[in-house]
């Protein structure tokens, strides 16, 4: 393999050209997005789905793919534009080594965003700390987002304190893929353990150095993260996550040094795919006195979920989701943020897309007008869209769309015979250039089916019936924003009442902060999860059984 210079700029502009050392022969997508010199882009890597890895050839494009055409514009094919992640970086005779045979390629333009440390955003300007209180940070690093919190924090008080600085950004890694099975993938190939781990301590300290030049520089730092993205970010070998019999390589809850940065805290790592968020929001829970028994469940590209009984007995699963509740994968998914649908209603021209709102919340906002265009459709987007659906009877209880004929509601005839079939499957357009193809409903019914079957099994687990539970908490990607009632009718929480079902927000990122200002909180946490009762739910003989029966929409 010989080294590569990769010349990176955006289009049609005079900005700096970036030079990015690549591998001949390594993934064309994975050696731009995870060189750190761009922003981080979250890419489905090879699912042929997002185009967000798309990248021009300023000369002697090579000859399209098939999956070029099926997502790439024809006009933006036969300029150039192909997708990384169906690349390879080429061999080119002398490339590094002279101007000339370095590959010159144009990337879109919002790959050369500000780096994360540059306008972090604050909660406002701070009152000067007081003689007794120090800085703590909290930090949840997702598999596809970094949010973080710095607090003050005074001696006499039991809880975090007060809000100093707040924000998040997306993990840099989102370049090795979007689930974490592909950062484990990456993790063990040569030089990917280093790569990843490099860019999730390198954010972290951007964050603290960025404080610290604020004069908020924090004495201590809790970083909450699933087992995988632990284990990446302290540089720890993972293989034993990457093949069964999974194994931990340790359990966590301890303060370890890194260098450049503050003492950091690790939450108890309970089990393999059972991590440092969910421990960490179960100290949130805890700390918030919820009443038992409850069931915590944080929900990203894996599910997790902590059933604690009223006698401190403690029944902890984990179920593979997917990054689409991450809004990767659906056909037109998107994270939330400006021109992406995080709600469907019904208006006065039918059914429109409630458009990311100017004031940060994804239902603050309004209608689109007719003529505009969407980015994309965030989770949420998907399922409050996929509930409308549901209850006007467009889609059935499998998921498919529904004849006109067999439709009592005009408005529902109307939905269903705008449903278009085609070589990829049957998909309704709909307004702002969007559309909800049969593949993405599926996608979702996925998602359902393997978290209510995992909520079936921990109430199973403490002989419970799933009416007994006095909460079900939601965090993760559903607990910042999913609207319960649509949770509730599209089955995810089966035979629990909807007042039950509470959306608690980040609960990674609540804990992590009461850790760092309270960090002798850590060893009661720790000796709650070393006694707690794991499952394996995919080892189960009915799990099969029970998720395709759950492959279905209704409660």
């Amino acid at each position: 393999m010989r080294d590569v210079i990769l010349r990176l700029r955006a289009p049609g502009t005079d900005a700096p050209v970036i030079e990015v050392p690549a591998r001949s022969g390594e993934d064309l997508a994975r050696a731009i997005w995870l060189s750190g010199a761009l922003a981080p882009r979250p890419l489905c890597l090879g699912l042929g789905r997002c185009g967000r890895c798309r990248v021009r050839y300023v000369a002697d494009a090579p000859p399209p793919l098939p999956e070029d055409a099926a997502i790439l514009a024809p006009h933006d094919v036969a300029a150039g534009w192909r997708l990384a992640c169906r690349r390879a970086v080429p061999e080119r005779e002398g490339a590094g080594s002279r101007p000339g045979g370095a590959l010159e390629l144009e990337v879109p333009e919002e790959a050369f965003a500000p780096a994360p440390d540059a306008g972090m955003p604050t909660a406002g300007a701070p009152e000067p700390l007081g003689a007794d209180e120090c800085v703590v940070l909290g930090v949840d690093l997702g598999t596809t987002s970094l949010q973080w919190r710095a607090c003050g924090v005074d001696a006499a008080a039991d809880g975090p304190g007060r809000v100093l600085a707040e924000g998040s950004l997306l993990n840099p890694q989102a370049g090795a893929g979007a689930d974490i099975m592909s950062r484990l993938a990456y993790a063990r190939a040569p030089g990917g353990l280093a790569t990843l781990g490099r860019l999730a301590r390198g954010a972290v300290r951007a964050i603290a150095d960025r404080l610290a030049r604020d004069g908020l520089a924090p004495l201590r730092i809790c970083v909450a993260a699933n087992t995988a993205m632990t284990d990446i970010f302290l540089g720890r070998d993972v293989t034993g996550l990457c093949a069964a019999p999974y194994r931990r390589s340790h359990a966590g809850g301890r303060t370890v040094d890194l260098p450049n940065l503050p003492p950091v805290l690790i939450p108890p790592l309970p089990a393999p795919f059972v991590g440092g968020d969910l421990s960490a929001g179960l100290a949130a829970l805890l700390a918030q006195d919820t009443p038992r028994p409850f069931v915590l469940a944080d929900l990203g590209t894996n599910g997790e979920l902590a059933l604690l009984t009223e006698d401190e007995r403690l029944i902890l699963a984990s179920v593979p989701l997917g990054p689409a509740l991450e809004g990767i994968g659906p056909e037109r998914g998107g994270m939330a943020g400006p021109g992406v649908a995080t709600e469907f209603r019904l208006g006065p021209r039918g059914l429109q897309p409630v458009l990311f709102g100017e004031a940060g919340h994804p239902n603050i906002g309004g209608e689109a007008a007719p003529d505009a265009d969407a980015a994309a459709i965030s989770a949420t987007g998907y399922l409050s869209l996929l509930a409308l659906l549901f209850r006007l009877g467009v889609l059935d209880v499998a998921g498919h769309f529904a004849r006109p004929a067999s439709l009592a509601l005009p408005l529902a005839r109307t939905l269903a015979g705008k449903v278009e079939s085609g070589p990829g499957g049957a998909r309704l357009p709909l307004p702002l250039g969007l559309w909800l193809s049969a593949a993405d409903v599926e996608l979702l019914l996925k998602v359902k089916a393997a978290f209510a079957v995992a909520l079936a099994a921990v109430c199973a687990a403490a002989s419970l019936s799933p009416s007994a539970l006095r909460r079900l908490a939601l965090a993760g990607a559903l607990g910042e924003h999913a609207r319960t009632a649509d949770l509730k009718d599209l089955g995810f929480a089966p035979g629990i009442a909807e007042s039950k079902i509470v959306a608690v927000g980040n609960t990674s990122l609540a804990g992590a902060v009461l850790l760092a200002a309270r960090p002798e909180r850590l060893e009661a946490l720790a000796a709650l999860c070393g006694r707690a009762e794991v499952l394996e739910l995919t080892a189960a003989p009915g799990f099969q059984r029970d998720y395709l029966a759950q492959m279905r929409l209704g409660d």
